[in-house]
Formats: structure tokens, C-alpha cells, sequence
């Protein structure tokens, strides 16, 4: 609860600050740390707006609030353990839509529990937990918050940046643009280092180098905010086994949706290729999202949001061998693609967040199709 907490309030305080770098962002503060100005430097709506946060993420309701408001980070521990100790028994985590709105996931907190306890068995070697994602998010939760607490073991953070320091028996949680960056810059790891991806496709190339450096193992998770994991697999093995509480159901001719053994369906949030009973591999979002730094983003979108701009005839976006958003423009009649270009990146930056900004621009008249007339990459 207290690294969840800590990390929820983080977010939330760099969401009121408008995406203003939360200079204690990372931390996980000492528990007797004030939360006002001689402390976290929260003014009063900030307070309020952390408070708001912990209730959606916890289930909380001011009846459990004490009579003074919280002054301290333990005020804030203590809440959300009042409210699990009163019946609270979900957590809801957020993802994007399809127009990028944030909308609410809601777990039993049992559920969560129980996939910690399953994965604690996979894992029952390990000794620490290198944590390099926070834990507002369900991934995090659950490898770097649920996870640890059922095996007994240490939290260590260690932002991307810093020196890693890993030693036998660690367990390194990150995703895979981090994963991209630590095979760049680590020549070898030590002996019995296990690595965990998730949020997004990790690059086989990238774990064959990560491998080849000395990792012991490197799991990739599939799943999704809706759902938890549902999938994991060894790289390099190409397919993923199901977690012990998903079926594979039949949904229609070559596609599947989850069933959790008590009846409930959900939809998978992939196409996928099916091998046996417990076995599959993703093929593409049915949703035509895309991972850009682990966060869901739809080209589509960012392509009619494009299409808003002065100058604009049309244009395609796709994702780009980088991990990055790129884009094919068409200019309107008359207009150089010079005098565009600029003018399009300042858009951008207006009007996307920043995973969601191509990178790369092409110009030219038409949009680049085949010859049965539908978009197609291009160079």
C-alpha cells in the first residue's frame, strides 16, 4: 500500500502541475515526511487532489478520513489501510481510450493478490526487486509492489540513468524502451539476473543481446490494464502460456476471448494465433493501438488530430522501427513541404502529448498505397 500510495500521489501531483516534473517524483518518502510546505511542498488543492487519487485508486470514501486533515505521508497510509481493513477490496487502475481519455479498470484486490502469490512461486528464488517502473500503473503494482510483499523481499529503485548495482538474485522489473537502452549500456551482467518485460512488444533482437550479456532469463508479460497478465512467456520462446486463471474461449473462427474459470468473458485485447490449450501468441491490437514508451496510443487518432492543422490535405501515421510515432503528410495545394514542416511540429506539441508526437515527417502528394489501393509503409 505505501509504495502504491506514494506512486499515485506522485502522478497525480505532476498531473496538477501540467505535466511539470514533480521534483520528488521517484521518491518514496519517509513516512513521518510532512506533506505541506516543509515537506512535500503540497499546497491545499494539491492535498485535496491527492487525497481524490488514493480514493479512486483504493475504494476510499471520506467517512474513513480522520477528524484533522493528513499532514503527514503516514496520514495518507494509514487511510487507505483503514479503508482495506473496513472491506475495501478493489484497486482501479487507468488507461487510455481510443481519443486518448483516461478510463477507470477496476480489479478485486484478490485477484491481484492472487496472481502476486502465483508469480511468487515462478519466482521463489529471488532476492530483491529492481524496480525501474512506478507502481501507479498495473504492471507495477503487481511486479513491484504485490509481488515483493508476497515474497518477503526488499523494493530497490533504481531510475533508468543511474548505475543498476544488481547482484545475484535480483529480479529487474522494467519495460521494453528500457530494456532497449540498458542493452546499450550494459556489458555484462552478473550471475543469476532475471529480467521482467511488459507494457508493449519487446524487441527479440534487444532480448537476444540482453541474453547474450549475461542475463539469466528475461519473462515477457502479456496483458493489458482490463485484464492483469495473462500470458507469460521465456524468451526466446515464441509462445505464451496462460496464467492459471484464464481459458481460452472461442469467440468466432480464429478468434478467442478470455474466460476466468467462473463464467465471466472478456474480451482478449488481441488478435491471437492459438497453440494447444494454454498456449498463444498475440498477432495484433483488434483495437489498432500501439505501445509508444509503454502507453497505449492509437495512430488513427493522432492522424485526424494531424489533419486539424493549417495546411494539412491529408495524412497517415504509423508506428516507426524506433518505438516512435511517424507520420506521412500530404500538403495542401500550393504549400511547400518546408513551410509546413515547422509549423506542424509546433501543432504537435499543442495539441499530443508527447508519446503520442511523430517523430519523423514525409511529405509528398499522394499517401503511399499499394496497388490494391490500400495505405501502405513507407521508407
Amino acid at each position: 500500500m505505501y509504495r502504491i500510495a506514494c506512486a499515485v500521489t506522485a502522478i497525480e501531483v505532476q498531473r496538477l502541475r501540467d505535466g511539470s516534473l514533480f521534483s520528488m517524483l521517484s521518491g518514496e518518502w519517509p513516512e513521518d515526511m510532512l506533506i505541506g510546505d516543509e515537506g512535500l511542498g503540497l499546497d491545499s488543492l494539491e492535498q485535496l487532489g491527492a487525497l481524490g487519487a488514493l480514493a479512486e485508486t483504493f475504494g476510499l470514501d471520506d467517512t474513513s478520513l480522520a477528524a484533522q486533515a493528513p499532514q503527514k505521508v503516514s496520514d495518507w497510509i494509514d487511510w487507505t489501510m483503514a479503508g482495506y481493513e473496513a472491506g475495501g477490496c478493489t484497486i482501479t487502475v487507468k488507461t487510455s481510450g481510443s481519443t486518448g481519455a483516461a478510463r477507470p479498470c477496476v480489479h478485486a484486490l484478490g485477484t491481484l493478490l492472487n496472481e502476486a502469490a502465483y508469480l511468487a512461486n515462478r519466482f521463489a528464488d529471488r532476492k530483491r526487486v529492481i524496480a525501474m517502473v512506478p507502481a501507479n500503473h498495473l504492471y507495477g503494482m503487481i511486479w513491484t509492489a504485490f509481488l515483493p510483499s508476497a515474497l518477503g523481499v526488499p523494493v530497490v529503485v533504481r531510475p533508468l540513468g543511474t548505475t543498476l548495482e544488481l547482484v545475484a538474485g535480483d529480479l529487474v522489473v522494467a519495460v521494453p524502451d528500457q530494456w532497449q537502452a540498458i542493452s546499450r549500456m550494459t556489458r555484462r551482467f552478473p550471475n543469476d539476473v532475471v529480467g521482467v518485460s511488459s507494457a508493449g512488444v519487446l524487441d527479440d533482437l534487444v532480448a537476444k543481446e540482453l541474453l547474450s550479456a549475461g542475463l539469466s532469463r528475461l519473462i515477457d508479460v502479456y496483458g493489458s490494464s482490463e485484464t492483469g497478465a495473462i500470458a507469460l512467456r521465456q524468451v526466446p520462446d515464441a509462445m505464451y502460456e496462460l496464467l492459471p486463471r484464464w481459458n481460452l474461449v472461442p469467440r468466432s473462427d480464429h478468434d478467442w476471448d478470455l474466460s476466468d474459470g467462473g463464467g465471466s468473458l472478456t474480451e482478449m485485447p488481441d488478435l491471437i494465433e492459438r497453440a494447444g490449450e494454454r498456449w498463444l501468441r498475440p498477432v495484433g491490437r483488434r483495437d489498432g493501438a500501439v505501445k509508444v514508451a509503454g502507453l497505449n496510443v492509437w495512430p488513427n487518432h493522432v492522424a485526424e488530430v494531424l489533419r486539424r492543422a493549417d495546411g494539412v490535405a491529408d495524412v497517415t501515421v504509423r508506428l516507426h522501427a524506433n518505438g516512435r510515432l511517424k507520420a506521412f503528410v500530404v500538403p495542401e495545394a500550393g504549400l511547400e513541404a518546408s513551410d509546413l514542416a515547422f509549423h506542424l511540429d509546433r501543432f504537435a506539441v499543442q495539441n499530443l502529448k508527447d508519446h503520442e508526437r511523430p517523430k519523423s515527417f514525409r511529405f509528398g502528394t499522394v499517401l503511399p498505397r499499394n496497388a490494391m489501393g490500400k495505405l501502405e509503409d513507407w521508407a
